[in-house]
C-alpha cells in the first residue's frame, strides 16, 4: 500500500513565469510554485531546502489526467542530482498513459536521455525514440539540468543536457500519443506498473505547450540554477550526425573499423573496411551501405539491412502473412514454398552468438505476380516489420537476396543482404565487394 500526502494547489498562482512556463515547481515547498495542478508525495518523498528528495521508492504525482498535452508540440526540464550510482533506467520526470509514458525524462541505458512513445505500450510492437548523450555518463551527487523538446510539426524529439543540445536534430519519431495519466516526478510507468525510480533530488521542473528553441532552452538553463551546479557542456556535444532525418542515432559515413549500435535491439557490434556507412540506428533497424550502391531506380541500392523480429510479408498488400510464426524455421518454410520464389542455396548458420538459415533468393524473370505493384512491377513481397522493425521489402528479378533469419529471444533477427543485379552479383557483393565479412563480423549482445 503506498502511503500517499496530497497537497493542494500549489501556491495559488496561475500566470507564467517570465520564460512563458505553463507550470513551474520549485518542489522545496507548496508553495511559490506556478501550476494548476495538485501533488501528491507518495511513499516517503518529501520537500526540502534543495528540492523534492526520492529514494528509489518514492515520488510525486499530478492528479489524473496530467497538465500537458503529449500529443503536441511541449517541452520539460529539470534540475536533477543523482544520490550514488543509478541503475540502467531511472527516470526524473514522465507523464503516464494506461501502459507506459508518454515521455520520460532521465536515465536510459545508463545515459541521461529523453524519450518519446508514439503508442501507449511496452514490448517488440511498440517503438520507443530516444535522444540521449551517449559520451555524457551518469555521475553521482552532481547538479544537471535536463531538457526534452517534443516538436510535433517537425516529428522530432530532441535532448538538451546543461543547455546544450546532445545531437544536431534530435531523433525522428511518429506522433506522441495522448497521455492521459498524472505527470510523474521521480519514477516511470511500464506495463501498467510503476517502475524506473529515481533516487536523489529533483527541483525547478517547467513544463511549456510548445518547442522551445535552443536559444531559450539555454536561458532556461541558466536560470536559477542550484547551490553547487555547473552548466559543463557534454563531453562530445551534436554526438550524432545521422544524414538521414529518420536514421535515428546512425553514424553516418565510417572509417575502417569496429562499431557498436547505440539503439537497435539486440545490441550488436560490426566491423567495416573503407568506404561503407551507417545509415539507420534504430530500435529495430540496422543499414551499412556503400553511397555508391545507393540508388538505382524503384529498386534502390544494395545494402545489408539489420531488423529486429520480421514478419513473412502477405502476397498482396503491405500486411504480415497470417498464420506463419516468427522462429527462424517457421519463416524459411514459409519462403520454401513461396510461389514465384527461388532458392539457390538453404544452409543452417550461426551468425555473432545466434543461429538459424541462410537462405539465397532470386525470382525468375518470367514470372508474374496476381497483384503486381503500381500495376506492372512483379514483384515477390519478402519482409515486414513487427513492430519495432519498420520496412516492407519486396524482391524481384533485378534483385538477388541473402536472408539470414536468426532466432532470439522468442522471436528473430534478420540480417538482409539485397544486390542490385546492374550494380553487383551477389556473390561479388558478399566476396569482393566485403558485405559478407561485415556480416561475419556481427557480434550480438546476449
Amino acid at each position: 500500500m503506498l502511503a500517499a500526502m496530497w497537497i493542494g494547489t500549489l501556491g495559488g498562482c496561475t500566470t507564467p513565469d517570465e520564460a512563458g512556463a505553463d507550470n513551474v515547481w520549485s518542489l522545496t515547498s507548496p508553495e511559490g510554485s506556478i501550476s494548476d495542478a495538485s501533488l501528491a508525495l507518495e511513499d516517503g518523498a518529501q520537500w526540502t531546502d534543495e528540492g523534492l528528495q526520492v529514494n528509489g521508492s518514492g515520488y510525486a504525482s499530478t492528479e489524473t489526467p496530467g497538465p500537458i498535452t503529449t500529443d503536441a508540440s511541449f517541452t520539460v526540464t529539470a534540475w536533477a542530482r543523482p544520490t550514488g550510482q543509478l541503475g540502467e533506467y531511472a527516470v526524473v520526470l514522465s507523464q503516464a498513459g494506461d501502459v507506459a509514458g508518454s515521455f520520460f525524462l532521465g536515465v536510459s541505458e545508463g545515459m541521461w536521455s529523453f524519450s518519446v512513445n508514439p503508442e501507449d505500450g511496452n514490448g517488440d510492437a511498440f517503438v520507443t525514440n530516444r535522444d540521449r548523450a551517449t559520451q555524457e555518463e551518469v555521475q553521482p551527487d552532481r547538479w544537471v539540468h535536463l531538457t526534452g523538446v517534443y516538436d510535433s510539426g517537425a516529428g522530432r524529439a530532441a535532448f538538451f543536457l546543461n543547455g546544450y543540445p546532445v545531437s544536431d536534430d534530435g531523433v525522428a519519431t511518429d506522433p506522441v500519443y495522448a497521455a492521459g495519466g498524472p505527470l510523474l516526478f521521480g519514477r516511470a510507468q511500464a506495463d501498467g506498473q510503476p517502475s524506473d525510480f529515481f533516487d536523489g533530488m529533483i527541483t525547478d521542473v517547467r513544463t511549456w505547450p510548445r518547442a522551445l528553441t535552443d536559444e531559450e532552452v539555454r536561458d532556461v538553463a541558466e536560470d536559477e540554477a542550484p547551490e553547487g551546479a555547473s552548466l559543463d557542456p557534454p563531453d562530445e556535444a551534436a554526438a550524432f550526425t545521422c544524414p538521414d532525418p529518420h536514421g535515428g542515432i546512425c553514424l553516418g559515413v565510417l572509417d575502417a573499423g569496429t562499431y557498436s549500435t547505440s539503439s537497435f535491439a539486440p545490441a550488436l557490434s560490426y566491423t567495416v573496411p573503407t568506404g561503407w556507412q551507417n545509415g539507420e540506428d534504430l530500435p529495430g533497424n540496422v543499414l551499412l551501405s556503400r553511397p555508391e550502391d545507393q540508388g538505382a531506380g524503384i529498386w534502390g541500392g544494395s545494402y545489408i539491412g539489420i531488423y529486429q523480429n520480421v514478419r513473412a510479408a502477405a502476397p498482396c498488400g503491405e500486411a504480415a502473412q497470417p498464420g506463419v510464426g516468427t522462429s527462424a524455421a517457421e519463416l524459411a518454410d514459409w519462403y520454401r514454398n513461396t510461389p514465384g520464389l527461388q532458392i539457390m542455396t538453404d544452409t543452417p548458420v550461426t551468425i555473432g552468438g545466434l543461429s538459424g538459415v541462410a537462405l539465397d533468393l532470386a525470382v525468375d524473370d518470367q514470372w508474374r505476380s496476381d497483384c503486381p505493384l503500381a500495376g506492372s512491377i512483379h514483384a515477390i513481397p519478402i519482409l515486414i516489420g513487427g513492430g519495432v522493425s519498420d520496412l516492407h521489402h519486396v524482391l524481384g528479378a533485378p534483385l538477388q537476396m541473402r536472408l539470414y533469419l536468426l532466432d532470439w529471444d522468442g522471436g528473430n533477427v534478420a540480417i538482409e543482404v539485397t544486390a542490385v543485379r546492374d550494380q553487383h552479383s551477389l556473390t561479388t557483393y558478399l566476396n569482393r565487394i566485403g558485405a559478407g565479412p561485415i556480416v561475419g563480423s556481427l557480434a550480438f549482445a546476449p
